[in-house]
């Protein structure tokens, strides 16, 4: 039920400002309410949703300054977390990091959205189980759930998918050579780019 949810605010079939009637939900997704509540209130944990007075739930409409904090501790953690994967990942953990990569590119080729975001967080997601560091897997997994309501924003700016297969290419290959100095370098731009990007989508109101 909440992977069902949180896919929906990823795919933008809930966007930011949209409301959550319960009645309207427990529908559309054919749900109890008492399952339905339990699922929001884990959403509004991870910064998804929040209670508006005057309006109930809606989904989160982040800021430019919520932005600016979400991607500087993404960066700070996520290039260690690569760092930590080349360290501590065991030969499968390798393989599905292959798999996803390819996966990515091929979503990329065939340019259909919300592909392109499973995929693009598969390629996190097994970076992040591998890093050894449950604690820091837990704050880079909340991270990523509020991520899911900007990713569309960022892929959808014109020449930036291209940019990101590039760059997310260039982090892989530094992996498998085990270069973490290289690693987490490409890393830092990887998530700086991304920033600029999304806080100049959201400037210009897009």
């Amino acid at each position: 039920m909440i992977d069902l949810l949180r896919a929906a605010i990823a795919d933008g079939r809930y966007s930011p400002g949209d409301r959550l009637v319960e009645r309207e939900l427990c529908e559309t997704l054919q749900v109890s309410r008492p399952i339905l509540r339990e699922a929001l209130r884990q959403l509004e944990a991870e910064g998804l949703v929040h209670n508006v007075p005057q309006r109930g739930l809606e989904v989160v409409t982040l800021t430019a300054e919520d932005v600016r904090q979400i991607y500087q501790v993404r960066g700070a953690l996520e290039s260690l977390a690569a760092a930590e994967f080349i360290a501590q990942a065991n030969p499968e953990q390798w393989a599905i990091l292959a798999d996803a990569m390819a996966a990515f590119e091929a979503a990329a080729a065939e340019g259909v959205p919300s592909r392109i975001r499973t995929a693009k967080t598969m390629f996190y997601d097994t970076l992040i189980a591998g890093c050894g560091n449950p604690t820091m897997a837990q704050i880079l997994k909340a991270l990523h759930n509020r991520i899911q309501l900007l990713r569309g924003v960022s892929l959808a700016e014109p020449g930036r998918l291209p940019n990101t297969i590039r760059e997310i290419r260039e982090i892989f290959e530094a992996m498998t050579a085990r270069d973490t100095v290289r690693t987490r370098q490409l890393y830092d731009e990887h998530i700086a780019s991304a920033a600029r990007v999304t806080m100049q989508a959201l400037a210009a109101g897009r």
